[in-house]
């Protein structure tokens, strides 16, 4: 009986032991959840680039999300439990981001931190105006130090730039080039700079009754001791003229300043009828002789002489030719083109390439000086067949068209223009020129004359001949309208840039 009463005594205490036991413990025991990171978009930018991290068991209170790129904090943008915006932090570097809160720390995917994208400004330009081929100056930022990685417009034409560094650009302004915004193009963007305005300073070279020289925009500078001058060349500000110089013998002039050409040995006279310069480097055409005769064609390079020989065969009316001239010297990157005449009993029309002649006529007609001018590939002379004036294409010949082929057109002077073909001369002692094969009236003489367009040449889609109109006197015509040069009796080549 006490036996019972015992045991009855010991399960009532530990009963209220339990009872008391579960009234003391009523708060609910909280179990942690820490963050988990399942990806990150994007994996890779610069400082400053949005990042958005996608998990679980992020705070929605921002500042309970410690996010961190590499060990560098960020400051969180947005949150909800499961994605957390933030912004890639600048003194970051490429490595893992990690998500902490109270409840623990989570480690994600790498992000890789890439340079940021700087696009080219222009502040200046300098100078803001000029011609075909002034050299100008683009100062701005974030230019590409390898020339080649910049692409520079004028008004829409590209150019090659010359020099560069991050902070400036040289280049020299395009022929085709229209007045217009000059930009600049990297790998990271276009920049729109100043408009360059492009100006025209018209060049020709010819005579007065003082001696022969040259009218920069209508202003004649003489040359002293020149006694002929047949061609004119601009490069800069170096203006050349091709002659002959007092005294006797074949010269060019650079700024005034005069430089015989060397002779063939024995020979005592010469003339130089053709001048063109390219990367710094002059090139004269024209012919040397002993007393007038035993003419022998010369080409100079820098004042040395190159080798023109003589076609082999008889290709002159069944003879070999005997001598020869240059009337034309045309430089197109690494190779020299002359063009004339070599003469046997008849004359062969001819142009040179590096030194080997390419007849284009065939030695039984007598035929004038030929003016040759090279686009890209293509080689086109001007000249006469006898007595029909032609222009040749990489030798097929075209017919310069007239209103009666029994006289004679007679081409001065060629310039090329994408497709267009320009020639200009004089057709029955009236000034003219021709457009691919067309004629065209450059005065409105009638009657008597002795008229002329020597020269022609071009900017974009402006064409400028000199020559002689008999009503107004020598000068020159823009797109038909002539310009009076003061003083002038003849005019004999023409240089626009």
């Amino acid at each position: 009986m006490k036996k019972n009463i015992f045991s009855g005594l010991v399960s009532s205490i530990i009963f209220l032991l339990f009872i008391v036991a579960c009234k003391k413990s009523t708060t609910p025991v909280t179990i942690p959840f820490p963050p988990t990171i399942a990806s990150i978009t994007p994996v890779n930018g610069n400082a400053g680039t949005i990042v958005t991290i996608t998990g679980t068991n992020f705070k929605t209170v921002l500042t309970d999300n410690t996010v961190k790129f590499n060990g560098v904090v960020a400051t969180v943008q947005s949150a909800t439990t499961t994605t957390i915006t933030v912004a890639a932090p600048a003194a970051g570097t490429t490595g893992k981001i990690t998500v902490a809160t109270t409840d623990g720390m989570a480690t994600g995917p790498t992000f890789t931190y890439v340079a940021p994208v700087l696009p080219p400004t222009i502040t200046s330009i300098s100078p803001v105006s000029g011609g075909v081929g002034t050299s100008v100056t683009i100062t701005g930022t974030n230019f590409k130090t390898v020339a080649a990685n910049n692409t520079v417009k004028f008004n829409g034409t590209v150019t090659a730039v010359q020099t560069a560094t991050a902070t400036s650009l040289t280049v020299l302004a395009p022929s085709g080039g229209t007045t217009g915004a000059v930009t600049v193009t990297t790998s990271d963007g276009t920049a729109t700079g100043p408009t360059f305005t492009y100006t025209t300073d018209v060049y020709v070279v010819g005579r007065t009754s003082s001696g022969f020289g040259y009218w920069k925009n209508g202003v004649f500078t003489l040359i002293p001791d020149c006694v002929e001058g047949w061609s004119i060349f601009v490069d800069g500000s170096d203006v050349y003229v091709a002659g002959a110089i007092s005294g006797g013998g074949p010269a060019y002039w650079k700024n005034g300043t005069g430089v015989h050409l060397p002779l063939t040995a024995g020979h005592n006279d010469g003339r130089a009828y053709s001048i063109f310069v390219s990367g710094g480097d002059v090139y004269t055409g024209g012919l040397d002789f002993f007393n007038g005769a035993n003419a022998l064609p010369r080409c100079w390079k820098n004042n040395v002489a190159l080798s023109i020989p003589l076609s082999s065969g008889n290709i002159s009316d069944g003879l070999p030719v005997t001598s020869a001239y240059i009337s034309s010297v045309f430089v197109s990157g690494a190779d020299v083109y002359a063009a004339g005449i070599q003469s046997g009993s008849h004359d062969v029309s001819t142009y040179w390439k590096n030194g080997v002649p390419v007849p284009l006529t065939d030695g039984t007609t007598y035929c004038q000086p030929p003016k040759i001018f090279v686009s890209g590939t293509d080689v086109y002379v001007a000249g006469t067949d006898g007595s029909v004036g032609k222009y040749w294409k990489n030798g097929t010949a075209n017919i310069l068209n007239s209103t009666n082929p029994a006289f004679l057109s007679y081409p001065l002077s060629i310039y090329v223009n994408n497709n267009d073909v320009y020639v200009s001369g004089y057709y029955t002692k009236y000034a003219k020129y021709w457009k691919n094969g067309t004629m065209f009236d450059l005065t409105a003489s009638t009657g008597s004359t002795s008229e002329y367009a020597t020269g022609i040449t071009g900017v974009g889609s402006d064409i400028y001949i000199c020559g002689y109109d008999n009503s107004k006197g020598n000068g020159y015509w823009k797109n038909g309208v002539f310009t009076l040069l003061s003083g002038a009796e003849l005019v004999n080549g023409i240089f626009v840039k």
